[in-house]
């Protein structure tokens, strides 16, 4: 344990954005791929409620406005096979990621999303359908998984919140795009209503497969797979011009010694290692954040509003959804200037709240069953949704994503945040399997009275995050994993000041100054000053 007495000389490293230029724009274009699992919720939720869909996949009903309508089970079949595809494809990260790393896996997810997305332009068939929609969700788990994992693994720890939030902010965006193009395309009344917004959809692989070959594997990856000379390279390749040769040599060898750690630990089932003493914590932590984005009703807004919109009589639906969705767009902006000020905690408690305040007042607005189709109602309605949305996007879209890469041991880090979107996944598809039956007029017909449930789970999800979610802002993956270890309380990470990034810069010192080392500053550490 180090004392007091130590001293160190740490490298230089710039936080500026222009001196981390290389980062950011290597998040906002691994990030791109991202733009696909938006633009197809919007897509596909406006396709629900689109006329030219619905003369090939739905029946004439008079009771809705449009005078057509889609029966409950395909409506479940369409959403669901995507999230269950998602789950699969999720749940197999960590083996995908062990072989094929980071940026080959990202490929593949690509290659999916074409047959996928060719599937559903050129079939009439509900079957077909099903399975175009099953391997697009198998596309959509890989590329969720593998873009943030990548993204976490290459951050420096102060851009490693806002660098979530620049990929978050793809699936935001997506959405409200799928939104603009299906409000353009909706009064045509035939297959090119829906077959031009899938279209838009193949530029996404494209500018993948022509960007990914010219960028370096995650160097953490490269290190548990013993190359280590690949590792420094990359690593001084996204950091050049943000860090000094000390500070980079420093970083570097605390990953490296992190990489030797989790070799010489693990088990030869990887699995299995999710479920020991040492990582067992951090596991359940990682699936609980996953579990808030569906518990806050997320699948429900996403790919069912425009379709609720039309149901609950609500004017120009396509065009409120819109306007609802690019404030959703406002709210992930604004969460730039504070995810790395406030601290994820903080960020999660007020995006949970806002949710959670916008479904009850969902429900309680809905109660009377005077207030249906009237125009007040669909107003408050409009307003309800956009201030979910601004809710969810400012502190609960990124900082799950972000929480649950950043809490497990790096080599489980694929396993545990594939596990943990997974199980997003399964309750993503619970809300789309179930949400027909509450909101479509032929079944349950709650309209926003559904808003109920939601608030529900909203509260969970709250008391969740209070109790077990410690504040990682400012660490390296390394410190997050040497905190856990030593089983630090979640109130005391913010505080507690590790041993092996001392031994790191010890280190480093000797590769970088040999014996001619320069003056050292010293360092009090937190847990001696706090004793003395």
């Amino acid at each position: 344990m180090a004392t007091a007495s130590d001293t160190q000389h740490v490298g230089k490293r710039d936080t500026s954005v222009w001196a981390n230029i290389r980062f950011i724009w290597f998040t906002i274009l691994v990030g791109f791929s991202l733009l696909e699992y938006g633009f197809d919720n919007g897509e596909i939720g406006g396709f629900q409620a689109m006329v030219g869909f619905l003369q090939v996949f739905g029946y004439e009903d008079p009771r809705v406005p449009t005078g057509w309508n889609i029966r409950p089970v395909p409506q479940q079949i369409i959403s669901s096979f995507m999230l269950l595809g998602s789950f699969i494809a999720s749940c197999c990260t960590g083996l995908i990621g062990t072989y094929l790393g980071r940026r080959h896996s990202l490929m593949s997810g690509c290659a999916l999303l074409i047959v996928g997305v060719t599937i559903q332009i050129v079939t009439t068939s509900m079957g077909a359908l099903y399975f175009a929609r099953l391997i697009t969700g198998l596309s959509n788990g890989i590329l969720m998984s593998f873009t943030f994992l990548y993204v976490v693994e290459m951050a420096p720890p102060y851009f490693r919140g806002l660098g979530y939030a620049f990929c978050s902010c793809w699936v935001t965006l997506g959405t409200a795009i799928g939104y603009v193009i299906t409000n353009s395309t909706e009064k045509i009344h035939n297959r090119h209503a829906y077959q031009i917004p899938l279209y838009t959809l193949y530029a996404i692989p494209a500018i993948i497969f022509s960007s990914l070959p010219f960028l370096p594997e995650s160097p953490r990856w490269l290190l548990l797979h013993g190359k280590t000379e690949q590792a420094l390279k990359s690593l001084s390749w996204i950091r050049n011009g943000a860090y000094d040769d000390l500070a980079l040599r420093q970083e570097y060898e605390e990953m490296k010694l992190n990489a030797m750690h989790e070799i010489e630990t693990q088990s030869s089932f990887l699995l299995f290692d999710m479920l020991r003493s040492r990582n067992i914590r951090r596991s359940l932590i990682s699936v609980g954040i996953g579990l808030i984005n569906p518990a806050m009703g997320g699948m429900f807004v996403m790919a069912f509003a425009t379709y609720f919109f039309t149901v609950v009589g609500v004017e120009s639906p396509f065009r409120w959804i819109i306007m609802c969705q690019f404030l959703g767009v406002l709210g992930q902006v604004t969460s730039y200037f504070f995810i790395d000020r406030v601290g994820r905690r903080t960020m999660l408690l007020i995006g949970t709240s806002i949710c959670a305040i916008s479904m009850l007042l969902l429900g309680v607005v809905s109660t009377p069953s005077s207030v249906r189709y009237s125009a007040a109602y669909g107003k408050v309605v409009i307003f309800l949704f956009s201030f979910y949305l601004w809710g969810f996007n400012f502190g609960v879209t990124s900082m799950t994503y972000l929480v649950a890469g950043e809490i497990p041991a790096q080599n489980l880090r694929a396993y545990t945040s594939g596990i943990s979107t997974g199980a997003g996944f399964v309750f993503a598809w619970l809300t789309a399997f179930t949400a027909p039956y509450f909101i479509n007029p032929s079944e349950l017909n709650w309209g926003g009275k559904y808003g109920y449930i939601w608030f529900g789970t909203c509260v969970v999800a709250i008391i969740f995050v209070f109790l077990f979610v410690p504040e990682v802002r400012g660490r390296t993956l390394e410190e997050i994993e040497e905190m856990f270890d030593k089983k630090i309380s979640a109130r005391d990470f913010s505080t507690y000041v590790c041993d092996n990034v001392i031994i790191a810069r010890e280190q480093a010192e000797e590769v970088v100054y040999g014996e001619k080392k320069p003056e050292r500053v010293e360092v009090v550490h937190v847990e001696a000053a706090d004793s003395a």
